[in-house]
């Protein structure tokens, strides 16, 4: 590969990243306006705090640690009216967008919560994402707060409107991959705590060894793009065993020590890159 060609597919892939950060050790998307207001993509952005428990399965461990939510209650028939919890999955929860959800909740009477998942965005337990402090991040968890925070907010609830602690209001949840599973499995794990969940795109089996995503990105994306990914890796590959620091320096990824995990956090950029160019086509 020459050098003027090599440089250009690392400039290619760059700008295809700069649509993603990598921030605290997590990959996550940049969001785009698209022309659209904040006011306008947003029914709410205030941000509300909730204290979560950090380990819902340890007896004797007692820690706590601050967890973002929005609510939006102006559709809300008071005091019985449904509540809608819009589950935010691996990435900051900003506000409660105005989407589907908010045409939903306007037609039935219901108000909206969105809650932050944990170690994402302004919900993260601890300062540093060292491995040793990961071990409470999962879905296990992640369902375990989204039912403490269910309970929690129906108890504010019936104090704001002066109801008695047994009364619930009907609650629905809803997802989108990630957070489509978790409305599933939500579902599942506790059914006497939701009256619905709607599951979008969800990601419900979760298959160890699932080369076709790629295989699927790689067809989306078309042969030339396909092939100016792969040179690329094979660029970024060579680049790691000339300047192995340079090259992570370039992602903002020099904390990875391990180069497994760089090249990881690359091909899950690549496909996340393809396919927020492809939902905005």
């Amino acid at each position: 590969m020459s050098s003027e060609l090599g440089f250009a597919l690392l400039t290619t892939f760059t700008v295809l990243l700069s649509y993603l950060s990598f921030s605290n050790g997590l990959l996550q998307p940049r969001r785009i306006s698209h022309g659209l207001s904040k006011s306008s993509k947003y029914l709410t952005r205030d941000e509300l705090w909730f204290t979560q428990t950090l380990d819902h399965y340890s007896p004797s461990d007692h820690r706590k640690f601050r967890q973002r939510y929005y609510e939006y209650l102006d559709h809300l028939r008071v005091p019985d009216g449904p509540i809608f919890l819009m589950i935010c999955g691996e990435g900051p929860c900003n506000g409660i967008t105005n989407n589907y959800i908010s045409v939903l909740a306007k037609k039935f009477d219901a108000g909206i919560v969105s809650l932050e998942h944990r170690y994402y965005g302004k919900s993260s337990p601890f300062k540093s994402l060292a491995t040793k402090n990961l071990k409470y991040l999962s879905s296990k968890q992640a369902l375990s707060d989204l039912a403490t925070f269910r309970q929690y907010y129906q108890d504010s609830l019936n104090v704001k409107f002066n109801r008695s602690s047994n009364v619930e209001n009907p609650w629905f949840f809803f997802g989108v991959s990630y957070s489509g599973a978790l409305s599933a499995w939500f579902r599942l794990k506790f059914p006497h705590l939701t009256c619905g969940s709607l599951a979008s795109s969800a990601v419900v089996r979760a298959v160890y060894e699932f080369p076709e995503f790629d295989q699927q990105i790689a067809e989306s994306a078309g042969p030339e793009c396909e092939t100016a990914l792969q040179e690329t890796n094979k660029l970024l590959e060579l680049g790691l065993k000339v300047n192995n620091r340079a090259v992570k320096a370039l992602f903002n990824a020099t904390e990875l020590d391990v180069d497994a995990d760089f090249l990881y956090l690359i091909a899950d950029a690549g496909v996340m890159a393809v396919s927020r160019f492809i939902s905005y086509l």
